[in-house]
């Protein structure tokens, strides 16, 4: 993306119901451009409709962006809006690489990209497995209630067995981290990383994951944590996370 419109677009991440109108200090400040910078391209998108200067000196979004948002396409769905980022992902890392749904107390697998290797996981579309095993379910978990996840662990056979207190700490650390990672949890030899996808209400419901053989994945953890933790974002940001946006501004 070049760069000057990277930025221009990086300027609507700076509204939010908390924030229908900014100044122009306070816009640069939000997602940290240079006042200068800040100037030029607020005017640009000021004269093209996209933003209304108000009495006060302040800008606020315009309706234009209403009527765009009213021609965004009903039907797309997260499945359209990820498989273009899993495909990169699954080349940079020649992993299994699948996209999950929270259903009730499971998790649901939408879609996959499989590896050519030899070597691989399967894992299928509309496959549901238990939230509390393995790093797909994790990053899921760890973004539920402690009421939710109380129940969660009641409606799970096996349920009774599990250590609340070491759950837990996992699931604070998947928090910390921004991604879950499991070895051998769900199935002997196999290392998956998964990260957590927000909406535009910043809430978690899908999770992206990658999985392969221990002996591929755990040699290249941290190079593939990076690339899932960037593919989240930029997933999250499709999808309409402020968050994740203002992540991405360049």
């Amino acid at each position: 993306m070049i760069r000057a419109v990277g930025r221009a677009l990086a300027i609507f991440d700076a509204f939010d119901e908390a924030h229908l109108s900014l100044s122009l200090q306070e816009i640069g400040s939000r997602i940290n451009m240079p006042k200068a910078t800040t100037f030029r391209l607020v005017h640009t998108l000021e004269r093209a409709g996209f933003l209304v200067r108000l009495d006060n000196q302040q800008y606020c979004l315009s309706l234009k962006l209403v009527r765009l948002a009213g021609m965004v396409k009903g039907t797309i769905g997260i499945r359209e809006i990820a498989r273009p980022v899993m495909i990169e992902v699954a080349r940079e890392t020649g992993e299994t690489v699948t996209i999950n749904a929270l259903s009730g107390h499971q998790r649901l697998c939408i879609d996959v990209i499989n590896t050519p290797s030899p070597l691989m996981t399967i894992v299928g579309p509309g496959e549901q497995l238990p939230l509390l095993h393995g790093a797909t379910g994790k990053a899921l978990l760890a973004y539920r209630t402690v009421d939710e996840i109380t129940g969660i662990i009641a409606a799970t056979p096996g349920g009774d067995e599990i250590d609340r207190a070491e759950l837990d700490a996992e699931l604070a650390e998947v928090r910390s981290l921004g991604y879950a990672l499991t070895r051998r949890q769900r199935d002997p030899g196999v290392t998956a990383i998964a990260v957590p996808l927000r909406d535009m209400r910043e809430e978690v419901v899908h999770s992206l994951a990658l999985t392969g053989p221990s002996i591929r994945v755990d040699r290249n953890r941290e190079r593939f944590a990076e690339i899932m933790l960037d593919a989240a974002a930029e997933i999250s940001s499709r999808l309409g996370s402020m968050e994740a946006s203002r992540s991405l501004a360049p």
